[in-house]
């Protein structure tokens, strides 16, 4: 007899816990801008933390409220709407961002952000919204998901959003 071990449930945010999250970032800086639009982003649009590191300038069309994601998980490219309470969050950080890289979210000097710099902010964003969860960035899909599932039932376009081909 094969044992099998139970899978966990992910950690998933509430609605309130979230927007706790979203508040601690302080938006009178450029990089609380960035981080409240990455936040956003994760927690809207689902995507995985390497795609927000990798996200070009060239991918967002604000105009056509579209996001592509180029070469995600699996090699699969996804084309997304921005929802349109993003919209001025997302041009808050265009209109700051370093203009001497193509990659869209980054340090103040232009540089690529790293998974492990995302990974602590929203780590050290939760302690700071006293949210006793383990979170990460992979926790802001999750609860993308989770929200997203409960709203529609409609899981073959969540699939297609998230990038699972199987």
């Amino acid at each position: 007899m094969k044992i099998t071990k139970r899978k966990k449930l992910p950690v998933v945010l509430e609605l309130v816990e979230a927007e706790r999250l979203i508040k601690q970032p302080n938006k009178r800086y450029p990089t609380g801008k960035r981080n409240i639009a990455i936040m956003k982003v994760m927690l809207n649009m689902g995507l995985r933390v390497s795609e927000i590191t990798k996200l070009r300038l060239g991918n967002i069309n604000l105009a056509s409220q579209r996001l592509r994601v180029v070469n995600g998980k699996g090699g699969v490219d996804r084309n997304l709407i921005i929802p349109t309470a993003l919209i001025d969050h997302i041009k808050a950080w265009k209109d700051i961002r370093s203009k001497n890289t193509d990659y869209f979210f980054t340090t103040l000097e232009g540089k690529q952000l790293s998974t492990r710099y995302l990974c602590d902010m929203i780590k050290r964003y939760g302690k700071r919204a006293k949210i006793n969860k383990v979170i990460s960035p992979h926790t802001l899909r999750h609860t993308f998901a989770t929200e997203y599932y409960r709203q529609t039932k409609d899981i073959e376009t969540l699939r297609r959003i998230l990038g699972h081909v199987d």
